[in-house]
């Protein structure tokens, strides 16, 4: 009996070791997990605050042109270190220094030339006390995926050639902005306004304008792809479609009553946010 004992308590006892081990690895794991998370904040941390010290020395500098070609070599190495929280705050910090505001009343000022900027998942979002503002924003031909500009007010404001599948414009004043040739397939535009803005030439596959108006003026589609897209009829009446294609695949110019005897067109260009 006592050896039978003496082998159920061997047992008993390796297992709990094993048991034992088990969960020491894994928790040194986890701490592994946690210091190299914060090693890697910390990081992308020291990058922001040494980037913007770099460019407000730079921005001292009396050669605005060779001052902006440096700027722009930080800006673009630095953006893609950084998460999409600091990204915002890069952003941010442009466009209060005026490197990517485009000021109408001084059209000839110099501009932080931002193309192939990674701008990917910046996130903005006001209220609707409270819009957060990018009036004259500039962010000609950037990378913008999966980003949000909610309860913004954007006028004036040049997307022109940025690459911005998935990004979320909702409740956004884009009044006079222009998103010529850009690609915006699977964008949210519900509730936007939209008077005096352009998306000519630009890939709107499957975006979504529930409730976008235009109360003067008419919205630019020329050239255009709407393929897919949830569009009221309103809207397309108060656009222009030239040579657009349309959300179920035709081309315009359209006559407005083929619209309606199609059945498929009425489906898609009358959907509307209060009617879904």
């Amino acid at each position: 009996m006592i050896g039978i004992f003496t082998v159920v308590t061997t047992i008993q006892h390796q297992k709990l070791s094993t048991q034992q081990h088990e969960q020491d690895k894994q928790d040194a794991f986890l701490l592994r997990q946690h210091s190299e998370w914060q090693a890697e904040n910390t990081r992308k941390e020291n990058v922001f605050t040494t980037y913007l010290d770099d460019v407000s020395k730079l921005s001292m500098l009396e050669n605005n042109t060779m001052s902006l070609a440096h700027i722009r070599m930080k800006t673009l190495t630095s953006l893609r270190q950084l998460d999409s929280v600091l990204k915002s705050h890069l952003l941010l910090f442009l466009y209060e220094n005026e490197f990517i505001f485009k000021n109408s009343q001084v059209p000839s000022s110099p501009l932080l030339k931002v193309n192939g900027a990674d701008f990917n998942e910046v996130h903005f979002q006001g209220t609707r006390e409270a819009r957060c503002s990018f009036i004259g924003l500039y962010l000609h031909d950037v990378h913008l995926w999966n980003g949000s500009f909610i309860n913004c007010k954007l006028w004036f404001s040049d997307f022109s050639k940025s690459i911005m599948y998935n990004t979320i414009f909702a409740n956004t004043d884009l009044r006079g902005s222009s998103f010529k040739l850009a690609l915006l397939d699977k964008g949210n535009f519900t509730k936007t306004n939209l008077i005096g803005v352009t998306f000519a030439g630009a890939s709107l596959i499957e975006c979504d304008f529930s409730g976008a108006r235009v109360t003067r003026g008419k919205v630019n589609f020329m050239n255009a792809n709407l393929s897919g897209a949830v569009i009221s009829k309103e809207l397309l009446h108060n656009a222009t479609l030239s040579n657009c294609v349309l959300p179920n695949g035709t081309w315009a110019p359209i006559i407005m009553e083929n619209l309606i005897i199609n059945g498929d067109v009425e489906q898609i260009v009358s959907l509307d946010v209060d009617e879904k």
